[in-house]
């Protein structure tokens, strides 16, 4: 991805009410996605076993670098989940709109 499509998810994002600050979301007590965090899970599971902890992940203390990637990952989630809410919302309406 190049600067101008992260500026536009950024700005979709925003658009959507997604709070894209990881720091106001730890502050305000934002769950992570829950499929945030399954693949933090994973990917931690997955370090340990095949990586020898190369990544190290924590989570569960603030600053966490696994904190911290749970936030990034709910962000891009959240907003993969509004688009796909939108894009039903608009088929719905197309269909009801068809004579």
């Amino acid at each position: 991805m190049d600067n101008r499509e992260n500026r536009e998810i950024l700005d979709k994002c925003k658009e959507l009410g997604i709070e894209t600050d990881i720091n106001k979301r730890w502050e305000g007590g934002i769950s992570h996605h829950p499929k945030a965090e399954e693949i933090f899970e994973m990917l931690s599971i997955s370090d340990w076993v095949f990586g020898d902890d190369y990544f190290c992940w924590k989570s569960g203390g603030d600053g966490d670098n696994g904190e911290a990637l749970m936030f990034s990952l709910s962000i891009y989630l959240e907003y993969l989940d509004r688009i796909k809410e939108s894009l039903a919302k608009t088929k719905e309406l197309d269909k009801s709109c068809t004579i």
